[in-house]
């Protein structure tokens, strides 16, 4: 399993690799493409980029100090695109809890107020 830093430097890769091949990459400019909280640095970088090799989420054609060629395989496209998705219906399953939760709401007032009528007509206080 993948943590949060090497799914967010995939993302990065995935992002910059749209409709290309492979990319060069400086891995400084890697850095301060990811997220600030993380507070990655340059060796944080490149032991993301091997746990990608190695997981076969990316191919590195060529790394140096400062630079590394680069592109996302299949396996890690998919994973980015699973992660959209899955995103993607969590926000329509919130919207409709949103909405079964609203209109339960109006339904349990509107029912509590014909009950009200009704004691009160009965009991003929109205």
């Amino acid at each position: 399993m993948l943590d949060k830093r090497c799914l967010a430097l995939l993302n990065v890769i995935n992002a910059e690799c749209l409709n290309s091949g492979y990319r060069v990459f400086a891995i400084e400019e890697l850095v301060l493409s990811m997220p600030k909280h993380f507070g990655v640095d340059a060796s944080e970088v490149e032991r993301c980029l091997h746990a990608l090799v190695e997981r076969e989420y990316i191919c590195i054609k060529y790394q140096d100090e400062k630079e590394v060629l680069t592109c996302p395989l299949p396996k890690g496209r998919l994973l980015f695109e699973k992660r959209i998705e899955e995103q993607t219906e969590k926000s329509i399953a919130e919207k409709r809890y949103f909405v079964y939760s609203f209109l339960g709401a109006i339904s349990g007032g509107l029912v509590s107020a014909i009950v009200l009528i009704i004691l009160l007509a009965v009991t003929g206080r109205m």
